[in-house]
C-alpha cells in the first residue's frame, strides 16, 4: 500500500505534463489553445486541480469553463487509471452520480412536450406496473411537477448501487425498498407540496412513469430521444462495452481502485458520460438554442425547469431537475454527483452565461471539485451582469 501511495503521488505530481485543452469542442473544428498564459484561470484551476487531487487521492480530474454560453476550454488533469498510466481526455468516460437527475429531467419533460402526460397530473394513477402504497397524506398531490423539484414529499434520499457484474434488481423491486443502502420503499413520508425534500426516490418513480408511457426502457428511449439528437455520444445509462472501455477507473477514499457501480435507478445515478457531453449539455442549457436542441426540448421548457418551484427551505431548492446553489454566496443553478469512487460538479450562471463542470474518479473529488469551483466563482462575481439572464 504504502508503494501504491508514492507512486499515485509521483504521478499525480508529473501530470502537469499531460494537462490536456481545447477549445470550441461543442463545433466541427478543434484546435489548441494557442497560450495557456493568456488565461490566468486556466493555471490557476490546473493549480488546485493538482494540488487537491494528490492530497485527496484523487487520481484525475476534466474541467470545462463556459464563457457567453460557449465551451471556452477544456482540461484534463491527472490519470483515468494509474495502474496502465492512461490519461484522462475529453473523451474519458466518468460517472456523474446525482447530476443524472438533471439530465434525465429533459426525458420526462419531453413526455410533457409530446403531451404524453402534464405537470401537474397525478402520477399514481398512470402506473399499473407499481403504485404508491396509501398514505395518510394525499397520494393525488403526487406530481411530475412536485417529484423533480423534490417537493412530492417522497422518501429515499439516495442510493448506493451494486458492483460492476452483479445481477440487477428490478424497477419495482428497488420501489418496494429491496436497496442494500437504505432498504427503504418509495413512500409518502409528508404532505406533497408542503416541503422541499430531496428525494432520488422520486426519480425512480419518474423512471417508472417513464417506461410506461413510452413502452420503453429508460436508457434506451434517452439515448434515442434525448442523447442522439443532441449529439451527445458518448453519454449513456448503461455501461455498454463502448462505454466501459472508454472509463475511467473509480477509486476510493483512500485511492484504492474500486469496481464501477451499477444502478437500477438510473435516472436517479447511474449516467456515464465525457467532460465534452457533460460541458455541450451545459451550453444547451445556458443558450437554449433551438437549432442545437434538435427539436429534443422547446427553449420556453428549459427556461421553465431552470425557474424555482415552491416550497423552497434551508435545506434546499430546486426547479425542474436543476438545483439551486449558493456555494461561495454566487447563485447557481445545476447540480453535483457523487457515487463511490466518482464525484461530479456542473454549476451555471444564467446571468453573465457562464458555466463551470468537473469530473473526477475519485470518492474524495468533492474535496477535488470545490477548489477548482471557488477560482471559478471568483472570476464570475467581478463580471458586469446584464439585464436579462437569456
Amino acid at each position: 500500500m504504502n508503494s501504491y501511495k508514492i507512486k499515485l503521488i509521483s504521478i499525480l505530481c508529473s501530470t502537469i505534463l499531460f494537462s490536456c485543452s481545447t477549445i470550441n469542442t461543442s463545433g466541427v473544428k478543434k484546435e489548441s489553445l494557442p497560450q495557456k498564459s493568456l488565461d490566468p484561470l486556466y493555471q490557476e484551476i490546473q493549480k488546485a486541480g493538482l494540488e487537491s487531487s494528490k492530497t485527496n487521492h484523487v487520481p484525475g480530474l476534466a474541467v470545462a469553463v463556459i464563457r457567453n454560453g460557449k465551451i471556452a476550454w477544456i482540461q484534463c488533469i491527472g490519470y483515468a487509471d494509474v495502474a496502465s498510466g492512461k490519461l484522462v481526455t475529453p473523451q474519458t468516460i466518468f460517472n456523474i452520480g446525482s447530476i443524472s437527475k438533471l439530465v434525465s429531467s429533459w426525458g420526462f419533460m419531453q413526455l410533457v412536450e409530446k403531451k404524453m402526460i402534464t405537470l401537474d397530473e397525478p402520477v399514481n394513477q398512470s402506473l399499473t406496473r407499481w403504485k404508491l402504497s396509501p398514505s395518510p397524506y394525499d397520494i393525488s398531490k403526487v406530481n411530475l411537477r412536485r417529484i423533480l423539484s423534490h417537493t412530492a414529499g417522497l422518501s429515499v434520499h439516495g442510493y448506493g448501487g451494486s458492483e460492476q457484474g452483479t445481477p440487477l434488481m428490478s424497477l419495482e423491486e428497488s420501489l418496494n425498498g429491496k436497496t442494500k443502502r437504505n432498504g427503504e420503499s418509495v413512500r409518502l413520508i409528508s404532505e406533497p407540496g408542503t416541503k422541499w425534500q430531496y428525494s432520488g426516490g422520486g426519480y425512480t418513480l419518474a423512471q417508472l412513469l417513464l417506461e410506461e408511457k413510452t413502452k420503453e426502457r429508460f436508457a434506451g428511449y434517452m439515448k434515442k430521444n434525448v442523447f442522439q439528437p443532441l449529439g451527445l455520444d458518448n453519454t449513456n445509462y448503461e455501461w455498454t462495452e463502448g462505454i466501459k472501455s472508454s472509463s475511467a477507473t473509480a477509486y476510493d477514499t483512500l485511492g484504492k481502485p474500486v469496481k464501477n457501480r451499477i444502478f437500477t435507478e438510473q435516472a436517479a445515478a447511474g449516467l456515464q458520460t465525457t467532460i465534452s457531453d457533460l460541458a455541450h449539455f451545459a451550453e444547451l442549457s445556458i443558450t437554449t438554442d433551438p437549432k442545437a436542441l434538435h427539436k429534443v426540448l422547446n427553449p420556453e421548457t428549459i427556461h421553465l425547469m431552470e425557474q424555482p418551484v415552491l416550497p423552497s427551505s434551508n435545506d434546499g431548492e430546486s426547479g425542474l431537475g436543476y438545483r439551486f446553489m449558493n456555494f461561495e454566496s454566487l447563485r447557481t443553478i445545476g447540480h453535483t454527483g457523487e457515487n463511490i469512487g466518482w464525484s461530479a460538479a456542473l454549476f451555471l450562471h444564467l446571468p453573465t452565461k457562464s458555466g463551470l463542470v468537473v469530473l473526477t474518479n475519485g470518492s474524495k473529488g468533492d474535496h477535488v471539485w470545490y477548489p477548482v469551483y471557488m477560482s471559478w466563482a471568483k472570476t464570475i462575481k467581478e463580471l458586469p451582469i446584464p439585464h436579462a439572464n437569456h
